[in-house]
């Protein structure tokens, strides 16, 4: 089976957020990204099922940021083929963009299997696994907590999360797209000496995208940061004067009786 695993950079929430002056977007050029926590399991699933049932898995994203660095992890993850889409804008591209890139490319790559994070940051509702599912006109299951292969020839199961974490067994029919919630088991951890093997062995593979971004189907108006209106109270003393100052505090609140 022949898996592609799309993989994105998203704003890193633990680093500071930075708005532009007309509030119409972040400030990408002081944004730091990270790898979409959901692609990262995107890619572990992919990995387990190939190291399961055999097969074949690529990796594709867009020349964003400092993608080389993830690609050259996931490489040394186990990923076989990795193929990189040019980018020359300054922000990441939106879902619509994404769908309808890899929309154009995915039936060059005689691929049975698209794996892609359910949600992202840059996002709204999730809708690139959707959109792509649409555009390729392929059955689509999202919030997928794992997969592993059916007991009929060429349909697989998918586990789909409802609220209250109950799974439901969803049997597809391939080709398809998943997005991922969760793979089976953690994404695994790669020594930093092997991310450097891979660095020096690794050669990516290249695509075109057209040099129009598409409009995404929802305008966003204004961003902003919220203002704080309160404070954290900082609790000085001595450690008995401290701990007698939250046990106040937590009578007051009703936490102790």
């Amino acid at each position: 089976m022949n898996i592609l695993a799309v993989v994105r950079l998203v704003p890193d929430l633990v680093e500071p957020l930075v708005v532009t002056a007309e509030e119409d977007n972040l400030n990408w050029d002081q944004t730091a990204f990270t790898l979409n926590e959901s692609d990262d399991h995107a890619v572990e699933e992919a990995i387990l099922l190939k190291e399961k049932y055999g097969g074949h898995v690529s990796v594709v994203a867009f020349d964003f940021g400092d993608i080389d660095q993830v690609l050259y992890m996931l490489a040394a993850k186990g990923v076989d083929r990795v193929i990189k889409i040019s980018w020359s804008h300054d922000e990441p591209p939106n879902s619509l963009e994404v769908a309808r890139t890899l929309s154009r490319l995915v039936p060059k790559l005689n691929v049975d299997l698209v794996v892609i994070g359910c949600q992202s940051h840059t996002e709204f509702l999730g809708m690139a696994g959707p959109q792509l599912a649409v555009a390729l006109n392929w059955p689509y299951v999202g919030v997928v907590r794992g997969v592993q292969e059916g007991g009929t020839a060429g349909r697989w199961t998918a586990f789909k999360e409802y609220p209250g974490a109950v799974l439901a067994q969803m049997e597809v029919s391939l080709p398809a797209v998943l997005g991922i919630l969760t793979a089976s088991q953690p994404p695994r951890y790669v020594p930093v000496s092997r991310i450097r093997a891979a660095a020096q062995s690794v050669r990516f593979e290249t695509a075109d995208t057209p040099a129009e971004i598409e409009e995404p189907p929802v305008k966003i108006q204004r961003v902003y940061l919220p203002p704080a209106v309160t404070h954290a109270e900082m609790l000085t003393g001595s450690e008995a004067e401290v701990a007698q100052r939250l046990v106040d505090i937590l009578l007051a609140r009703g936490v102790l009786k």
